[in-house]
């Protein structure tokens, strides 16, 4: 008997890459709040959701560390565990209820990468390198006002992103577009017909969210061009904020139902 939440399975099911749900994530997030040409936005939105009409998005950076419950080598382990990513995520609604849109997602690990395509996240692989603020020395950029934060993501050798935030003042409350529930499309393609294997909408089930050091400051955000992404398109038309921050959830499971179903239009307001 062959073993594995994902492939490869054994006959012990330890080379699994991806062990089930719940899942465990606590982080540093640079961040810039900004809006791009409603239209563009619209364009990348699938059926169902509805941008924000003045084109709100959030660019994120964020350096993870990650835990499974039943598998306790990504949190022992670094190099499975930990990872950056960054992505552009759209604020709208989705069926009447507050939800966001993620995208474009880049990430620097095979676990993250899976695990994302599974709930829906369309993830590629990606150079992240952020700012990491010190506390002792002058090594580097202190958690304090006036102090400047880098971020940036590269894929096949081109800056897809780059961002920079000042700190000015510390806040209570962080960035909403943080806790808007995401909309994601799960999609696996059939290797024997036109049409999809798995085509269908999820909501994740999050628990345990919190945050702290919530800075708010000024932002600075510009995209770059590359033939394989078009992340350029929602390139910013105004810069609202810019933020850092430590944030911390839980991935419990989903709701998935079909991108064309009425009757799961209930179920998906109670996820959402």
């Amino acid at each position: 008997m062959l073993l594995g939440w994902t492939l490869p399975q054994t006959s012990t099911g330890r080379s699994s890459t991806v062990s089930p749900p719940p899942w465990h994530y606590s982080g540093e997030v640079i961040a810039v709040e900004f809006r791009a040409d409603p239209a563009r936005v619209a364009a990348l939105a699938p059926p169902g959701f509805e941008p924000e009409a003045d084109g709100s998005c959030t660019f994120v950076f964020c350096d993870w560390c990650s835990a499974a419950d039943s598998d306790p080598r990504t949190l022992a382990d670094p190099a499975r565990g930990q990872y950056r990513e960054a992505f552009v995520i759209a604020t709208g609604e989705f069926r009447g209820v507050r939800a966001s849109r993620i995208p474009f997602i880049w990430v620097d690990s095979e676990l993250s990468l899976l695990r994302g395509h599974i709930q829906g996240f369309p993830k590629q692989l990606g150079q992240i390198h952020m700012t990491r603020p010190i506390s002792i020395g002058r090594g580097g950029v202190r958690l304090e006002p006036g102090a400047s934060l880098g971020a940036h993501v590269s894929s096949f050798g081109r800056r897809l992103a780059t961002a920079r935030v000042e700190l000015h003042e510390k806040v209570e409350i962080p960035p909403l577009a943080l806790f808007a529930p995401p909309v994601h499309t799960r999609l696996f393609p059939s290797l024997s017909r036109p049409e999809p294997a798995v085509e269908e909408f999820s909501i994740g089930q999050v628990s345990n969210a919190a945050w702290a050091d919530v800075w708010r400051g000024a932002g600075d955000l510009s995209f770059g061009e590359s033939e394989y992404s078009e992340l350029d398109q929602l390139a910013p038309t105004e810069i609202i904020a810019g933020w850092r921050l430590n944030l911390a959830f839980s991935v419990d499971g989903a709701v998935e139902f079909p991108m064309t179903s009425e009757t799961a239009l209930e179920q998906d307001r109670e996820a959402v």
